[in-house]
Parts: structure tokens; sequence; C-alpha cells
């Protein structure tokens, strides 16, 4: 039996996003982000607060980069997650690898493994202190040791993390239950 519980999202998973932007300077920040994902073929959705480092060199160079956080990076991913863009150069301070992005003026973190450029299509603002950002993957980048023998991402060799809002922890996801799109014939009849 189901019990009332106090009212709240509890949405699973939320992926550990690694965005990267640069500011007027060219000094490159990033940040952890839960609140974001695919939202159409090749677009991406973030709900980030308006005051963020970030969210204002968005604003300026119309570019953000997305990298994936994994179980191998989590402690630069918690960090880039609790320590603000204005009060210090993060990336610098980590001694963090980062390239320019081929097809966006934003940062590529080669720390992590998977990347994706992104030109941004839209960012509103909800009233409520936060914007929601829409880009467009202009190119992704992957190394190799997550990639399958036909080029794909394997996760299983990624080791993405998701953030457990409930628990306020970092979870890996786990192994294959079912075979999308195929499990569910099952009750057909």
């Amino acid at each position: 039996m189901l019990k009332e519980i106090k009212t709240h999202p509890v949405i699973a998973p939320l992926p550990v996003l690694i965005v990267g932007t640069y500011d007027n300077n060219g000094v490159a920040d990033a940040m952890n982000v839960a609140w974001g994902g695919q939202c159409w073929d090749n677009h991406i959705a973030l709900n980030i607060s308006s005051n963020h480092k970030n969210t204002e060199n968005m604003r300026l160079k119309k570019a953000f980069t997305v990298h994936i956080a994994t179980a191998e990076r989590v402690e630069l991913a918690d960090y880039l997650g609790i320590v603000s863009g204005h009060s210090e150069p993060k990336l610098v301070h980590v001694h963090a690898s980062v390239v320019k992005g081929k097809t966006v003026d934003a940062p590529i973190i080669e720390d992590f493994v998977l990347a994706m450029e992104c030109k941004i299509v839209s960012m509103t603002d909800n009233g409520d202190g936060g914007t929601r950002v829409v880009g467009e993957v202009m190119r992704t980048v992957a190394d190799d040791t997550i990639l399958d023998s036909d080029g794909k991402v394997d996760f299983s060799m990624l080791h993405p993390i998701c953030f457990d809002q409930e628990k306020k922890v970092y979870r890996p996801l786990g192994e294959p239950v079912a075979e999308a799109f195929l499990v569910g014939k099952k009750l057909m009849a």
C-alpha cells in the first residue's frame, strides 16, 4: 500500500552534469548541475540558478559544454558544485586540463572522458531565481576508454554517477535490467 509522504519531486536518476563556460576574460569556469538532461534529439536542458557565474557566462558567450561526471572523478565533480565561480577560478585551483571547444566558445575539461559542445538555443528566466537553458549539441568528444567496438559510448565503461537528492549522495548507474523496446512486448496480447 502506498503511504503519503512529504510533497516534493522524487525523480531519479538525476545526472551529474559538469557545465563549462568562459567569462569575458577567457577564464574557464565549471559547475555541477543535477537538474538537467536531454530534452530533444540533440538538445540538452539545464535548470540552474540565475546568479551563478556560469549563468552570466552563458548569457555572454551563448555557449557551454556538458561533461558527464563519473565515479572516477566524483571528488572533482563535487568540488565544482560546492565552490562558487564568483569566489575563485575553480578549474585553475584544481589544475584541471582545459582546452577550447572547436565549435563553440566554451571549455572542454579533459579530466572528464565525455564532453558535448553546445550552442544556446534559449535561456528563460522562470521568475523565482532560476533559469532554464536549452543548448543544441554541436560536437561530442569521448575518450577511447569508454567507446565500444562500434565507436559508441558504453555506459558500463563510462561509470556515470547520479545525484540522489533524497539522501544527498552520488550513486553509480547500474547494470542493464532489460532491453528497451523489447521487454514490454511480453505484455502485448
